[in-house]
Order: structure tokens, then C-alpha cells, then sequence
């Protein structure tokens, strides 16, 4: 059997992918070349569905399996947390023919007719009749009667686009890589957690094999985080900070012109498809209506949120004795604002969240309230870091899951959800393949403990795969995935409360030596820090989506220079500190320029404030009831896509969308 035929082989099979295998130099080497004939397989039998008699189709024509689809989505992945300069080149070299093929599909009006022929002419089932409706307006969406030069300017414009794309995220991760810090004064970092120093202490003397107690600082985030909280050096923090909103902006990774040409480019595809800029394109498919709703609706709450913000710095400034308070103090002063005011140390709480624990707890929680069984497979991967899982519900494989938690050098920053291989049941029926990646601080050689917010991400990210794996319909157009996207982001938000609430923390968490319970006075100066500083972070949050939805709905810059100018103005409106000209934290801002939430960044607040009103009601009729569960399981969880998210929403909250639970749980009122 040759390489490739074994690559074929590989994909072809229904459990757990070999991802040692689909990593290794020789899959790597050939990985092209399969690609190409898989792409040519596909385009054949998509010509095979053009070609087939109306009267003979058939819904189940249109749910074919993909081997092409799994492949990219194996080395896109691999892209993401192992990033090299061989699989790099094979996704800019392969990215092109698959994206003319992608365009074909999407403008082909033969492949549209015959998606109107099945559903005008055949009898279907609910979901069957969604799917379709879904396919034309996503056809209608994108002007499927465009004259036809005006649909290869489309198509030209999301290939030109996909490749900024990667140049962006690429630049970010390559000079990501590239920075370095090295501390040699012990005195000023002395107070930073344990598990950091030992970790920049070993990285010095690894790189440079010198005995000198050095510290060598990369941008692990929980190290760079660990810097900004207790190094006592301002100007160390103030170049950590500095280093941070600076990252891809200058010199051979310079992201400002992919920016600029992003921006232009969605411009220009927006106006083709008659609509005043590219934030009205992309909210096209989504909950809100207008840029102009979710101006109204960010500003307003953005105005509460900095008085209040406001009324937090007076307070720190007042309490340490400071004239001023620049940004770079602003994590130190909060930090010691409530280790000796509120006497809660975030190193003390940490060692009730130990990895393991927290693992084993949120497995335990979501299968007692999922009717759910996870289990562990003891499987070799790309990572000795990488955990695999099988997820079964009523003695029945419905998923595999598998978890990339720990930092590394060349793994693309934050934490996300994903799925390498959708439901099928054509030709053999198929469970997803789902994941989780997060980036926190590896302990080597002895127990990973985890910050709340580092567990909170787990939590969230695991909500977004859980919803994905939940689905109980074969189809996978109809996936968690594949709701609006300012309504995906409630599930998992909802999860992150049974991390931080008073009774997850009474009954669930336990010290990692010890074993005991989380101490009574603890959980009540916790509960008494839920709202601690949450001006500043709201008026945060939403200085990022206003910098998002004005950046798509303004004039476009005419260069570098002017969209610098026009960005800083932006922050300075809507921001509490006065950022100068330096501040090019736009250039990593990898959720509109890298990701898929361009004018869309708003749907983290937008979301929040619907899991606010919907956990409210949840804590009403008490969060670890099984009745609770049942209901939100059988109106939002498992229904995914079969529903437009409003309907979701009402089917179980029985009334509208309010913002009193959100503004309450941040006093914003």
C-alpha cells in the first residue's frame, strides 16, 4: 500500500483519527498531492449532481461525505497548534484551488435551482425542510442572480481575503515567537507565582546554558499576565504592556497593511452585494438588526460602565496613595486591592484548581446533567499534552472529543472550540470529531493548578463543544456550530457560572493537598468580588466591539498613516485612558482580522446579556436541579440550528429578551 492510499485509508475510517500518523514527514510530503485528487473527486461528483435529473434527486444527494473537507481540517488544525514552515506551505499553496472550488459552489445557480427543485417537490420531515430553507437564503444572502463578472469579483475578493487572513495570523504567531525578555534582578519579580519563575528560570538556562539566575520571559499569556500583576518594576510591566499591544506592527511582520487591505477589500465585496459597508453584510445573518441598534445598545451600556470604572480607579488611586495610574499599573494595583483590602489572594485560590480536578469535576458535571459518559482513550497524538475521549449517551457513541490544554511556542494565542470532522451518516454513519484548544501554564513534574478565569475558559470552551456534540440529528448543518453567531456564544457563557457560583464553589471545588472544601469565608469575599473592577472590564469589552463595528462601518482609510489616526481616535473616544500613538494593538486582533468576528465582536455582549437573563431564571429554579437541565436541554441545547435563536430563547425563558440581569450582575444600574 502506498502512502497515499494509506492517507485515504485513514480518513476513510470512522473512529478516532491517527493524528500521530496525519502529522508524521511522510503524510506531510504527500499531503499536497492528496489533496489535489480529493479535490478533483469532489469536483467530479459535484458535476455528477448538476448533471442528474430533477425528478431523479434525491434529499440524500445532498449530504455526501468528505474526505477533502476532514483532511483540511486535520492540517488546518495542526496549523493552529504545531505550526511549521512545511504546513504552512501546504495550506498556502492548496488554499487557492479550494477556494475556487468553495466560490463555485457558493455562486453555481445550477447547484441553486436544484436545492429550490427539493424543496418545492418532495416531501420532507422538519429538519429536512429547515436545511433547505437555511441553503436558499444563504444563496439569496449572497446574490445568487449577480451578473456573473460581479460574481467573480466576489470570488476573487474572499480568495484575496482568506490569504490576508493567514497572513495576519501567521505574522502574529511568528513574531509572537521572536520575543524575549530576560530579568536578571531577581528583587522586582520575586513575588510572581512559584510555578512562573521556576518555568523563566529553566527557560534561561536551557536556551543559554549559563548558571546565572536569570529569568527568561517569552509570551506564555499566564506568565506575561503574572509580569503585569506583580513585578514591582513599572517599567518592566510598562515594556511587557508596550510589547503586548504592539505585537505584529512593525518591520517584516508589519499587520497594518494586511488590515488596511482587509478593510478595503470587505469594503468593496459589501457594495457589490448592495450594502452600505461591510457591518450591514455581516449582520445580515445574525440576531441584530443594524450597526446603528448595536451602537445604541453598546453605547449606552458603555456610558454606565465608565462611571463606574471611573469610581474604581478614584478608588485605587485613593487607597495606594497615587497621583496617577497608568495602564500598566492597573493589573498590579488591582491584584494588591484585593489581597489587602479584600484579603483574597488569586494564588491562594488557584490551589482549589488543580487540572486534574478540574477536569475530572467538569466531566462529572456536564454527565450527570447530560446523561452523558466520557471516556478516556488511551491514544498517541500529535502532543503527549493532548487528551482523547469518547462521548456516549444512551449507550450509544454520539462524539469523540479530545483537549490541547497547555501552552507551546508556535501555537496560535487564546482558546477556542472546533471540530475536525462533522456527523454523517452517508455513506457509513460518522460521530464528530470535536476539540478544545487553551493555552495555560504547564506545571512540569508535579500538579497544575489554574486561575478561576483560566478555568472559567475551559468551562466556556467546553460548552461550545458540548453543544456541538449533543446534537441528536444526523445532519450536521444543523450543528451547535452553525446557530447565529451572537447567540453561539450562550452556552457557552452559560457554563462558566457553574465554575464561580456561590454553590459550585461550596460543594464542588476541593484544595488539591488538602482535599477540604472551599473555606465558607472565602466563597463570601469571592462573592463579595464579582462586581470588583467590572467597570473597567465592560468598558473594555466594549471599547472593542465600537473599535470593531465603526471600523465596518466608516469611511476606509486611504493609508497606513490615516487608519493609525482614525484607530487611535476611536480608542481615545470610547476608552478611559488616553492611548498615544504607539498603541497599535489593532495589529493582533485576532477576532476581526484573524477569526470569524469581523463586526461581530459586539456578540460577546450581546450574548452575555442574554446567558445573564437566562441564568437568572436557571438560578430561580435552582442551577443543579435535573428539571432545569431538561429544560434547557430540550429548548436551546439540543435544538441547535432546527430554530431561528430568538425562538430558542423564548421557547424557554417564555417572554422577550431583558438586560436587567446583566446590568445587576455588573451594577450597572
Amino acid at each position: 500500500m502506498t502512502i497515499k492510499e494509506k492517507i485515504i485509508e485513514k480518513l476513510g475510517e470512522k473512529w478516532f483519527p491517527d493524528l500521530k500518523f496525519f502529522c508524521s514527514e511522510e503524510v506531510l510530503d504527500n499531503a499536497l498531492e492528496v489533496l489535489n485528487e480529493l479535490l478533483e473527486k469532489e469536483k467530479k461528483e459535484f458535476l455528477e449532481f448538476l448533471n442528474k435529473e430533477n425528478k431523479d434527486l434525491v434529499f440524500d444527494d445532498l449530504e455526501n461525505e468528505s474526505l477533502l473537507d476532514y483532511f483540511w481540517s486535520i492540517l488546518n488544525h495542526f496549523e493552529n497548534v504545531e505550526s511549521n514552515e512545511k504546513i504552512r506551505k501546504i495550506i498556502e499553496d492548496f488554499m487557492p484551488k479550494l477556494q475556487d472550488f468553495w466560490n463555485e459552489v457558493a455562486y453555481s445557480k445550477p447547484y441553486f435551482e436544484k436545492i429550490v427543485y427539493l424543496n418545492d417537490n418532495l416531501e420532507l420531515d422538519f429538519e429536512q425542510k429547515r436545511i433547505l430553507f437555511l441553503a436558499i437564503k444563504s444563496y439569496k444572502d449572497r446574490w445568487i442572480n449577480l451578473p456573473e463578472e460581479k460574481q467573480e469579483k466576489i470570488k476573487e475578493l474572499n480568495k484575496k481575503l482568506w490569504e490576508l487572513s493567514e497572513k495576519f495570523w501567521n505574522n502574529i504567531v511568528d513574531a509572537k515567537k521572536e520575543f524575549e525578555y530576560v530579568i536578571e534582578n531577581f528583587e522586582i519579580i520575586k513575588d510572581l507565582p512559584k510555578d512562573v519563575l521556576d518555568l523563566t528560570k529553566n527557560a534561561y538556562k536551557q536556551k543559554f546554558w549559563e548558571a546565572k539566575e536569570w529569568y527568561l520571559f517569552d509570551f506564555d499569556p499566564t506568565s506575561v499576565s503574572a509580569i503585569m500583576k506583580y513585578c514591582t518594576d513599572r517599567n518592566v510591566r510598562k515594556d511587557f504592556e508596550k510589547a503586548s499591544y504592539t505585537v505584529a506592527s512593525s518591520w517584516k511582520y508589519d499587520n497594518r497593511w494586511v488590515v488596511l487591505e482587509m478593510l478595503k477589500l470587505k469594503d468593496q465585496k459589501a457594495k457589490i452585494l448592495w450594502f452600505k459597508n461591510y457591518a450591514e453584510l455581516s449582520l445580515n445573518s445574525k440576531m441584530a438588526e443594524s450597526p446603528e441598534q448595536i451602537f445604541d445598545l453598546i453605547i449606552w451600556i458603555s456610558q454606565k460602565a465608565k462611571t463606574k470604572a471611573k469610581t474604581e480607579i478614584e478608588e485605587l488611586k485613593k487607597y495606594f496613595g497615587l497621583e496617577n495610574l497608568e495602564t500598566y499599573d492597573f493589573a498590579y494595583f488591582s491584584r494588591k486591592l484585593k489581597e489587602k483590602k479584600y484579603d483574597v489572594d488569586e494564588q491562594i485560590v488557584k490551589q482549589y484548581f488543580e487540572f486534574e480536578n478540574v477536569l475530572n469535576y467538569l466531566f462529572k458535571f456536564v454527565e450527570k446533567f447530560y446523561s452523558i459518559e466520557i471516556k478516556e482513550l488511551k491514544i498517541e497524538s500529535y502532543h503527549p499534552d493532548v487528551r482523547v475521549y469518547e462521548v456516549w449517551k444512551n449507550k450509544k457513541l454520539i462524539s469523540y472529543y479530545f483537549l490541547d490544554a497547555f501552552y507551546r511556542k508556535g501555537k496560535r494565542p487564546w482558546a477556542w472550540a472546533d471540530s475536525i470532522r462533522s456527523k454523517q451518516y452517508l455513506p457509513t454513519e460518522k460521530v464528530p470529531v470535536v476539540l478544545n484548544v487553551c493555552n495555560f501554564l504547564k506545571v512540569e513534574n508535579w500538579k497544575t493548578t489554574l486561575y478561576m478565569w483560566d478555568v472559567e475558559t475551559l468551562f466556556h470552551e467546553f460548552g461550545h463543544a458540548i453543544h456541538e456534540m449533543l446534537s441528536e440529528s444526523k445532519y450536521s448543518s444543523l450543528s451547535g456550530f452553525n446557530v447565529e453567531w451572537d447567540f453561539v456564544e450562550l452556552p457557552s457563557q452559560l457554563m462558566e457560572n457553574w465554575v464561580s457560583s456561590k454553590d459550585s464553589l461550596k460543594l464542588l471545588w476541593k484544595h488539591f493537598e488538602t482535599w477540604e472544601y472551599f473555606p465558607d469565608d472565602l466563597i463570601e469575599k469571592l462573592e463579595k468580588l464579582k462586581t470588583f473592577m467590572t467597570g473597567n472590564f465592560v468598558a473594555r469589552q466594549n471599547e472593542f466591539a465600537l473599535l470593531d463595528m465603526t471600523l465596518y462601518s466608516s469611511k476606509i482609510a486611504e493609508n497606513i498613516e490615516e487608519l493609525d489616526k482614525n484607530i487611535l481616535e476611536i480608542v481615545n473616544k470610547y476608552w478611559l485612558h488616553k492611548r498615544e500613538k504607539d498603541y497599535k494593538m489593532y495589529t493582533s486582533f485576532s477576532h476581526i482580522f484573524g477569526g470569524g468576528y469581523a463586526a461581530w465582536y459586539y456578540s460577546y455582549m450581546w450574548a452575555e446579556i442574554l446567558e445573564a437573563d437566562v441564568f437568572a431564571k436557571i438560578k430561580e429554579m435552582w442551577m443543579f436541579s435535573p428539571e432545569t437541565w431538561k429544560k434547557l436541554f430540550s429548548t436551546i441545547i439540543w435544538q441547535w440550528t432546527r430554530k431561528d435563536a430568538l425562538e430558542l430563547f423564548f421557547d424557554f425563558m417564555g417572554r422577550e429578551v431583558e438586560n436587567r440581569a446583566f446590568m445587576e450582575r455588573y451594577w450597572l444600574n
